[in-house]
This record gives C-alpha cells, sequence and structure tokens, in this order.
C-alpha cells in the first residue's frame, strides 16, 4: 500500500511510503478526533492512502502572518 503525504495548503506532495500492512494508529491517527480523522486521512482507489498534512513552507507562512 502506498502513503502519500500531502499538504492541505499548496496540495504539493510532502513524502511517499510504502507499506505491506500500514497500522493507522503509527501513522498518528489516534491523537485525532473522528472529524480530524475524516479530514485528514484519505483511502483512494489502488490501494492508496492519503495523509493531509502541512509542509515546512505552509507552516512557515502561518507562523510568520500571526504575528
Amino acid at each position: 500500500m502506498k502513503i502519500c503525504y500531502q499538504c492541505r495548503k499548496c496540495d504539493r506532495q510532502v513524502g511517499e511510503l510504502e507499506a505491506k500492512k500500514p497500522d493507522v494508529s503509527q501513522l498518528g491517527s489516534d491523537v485525532l478526533n473522528d472529524t480530524d480523522v475524516q479530514q485528514s486521512i484519505l483511502m483512494q482507489g489502488g490501494g492508496q492512502l492519503t495523509i493531509r498534512t502541512i509542509c515546512d513552507n505552509c507552516l512557515e507562512e502561518e507562523r510568520f502572518s500571526a504575528r
């Protein structure tokens, strides 16, 4: 199964993993509430799991604009 990490702000691919049997709790979903899981973890066709995250550039932009 392919696990793709994609920025939720700019849609850029942040990273990609190949896992035979991924344990979703290892991806950090156990610390998210149900709404966050539904918005952040997407199962797509072809056995691909997409994790919506935030890239370093967008995170830095958020920090800068919050000042």
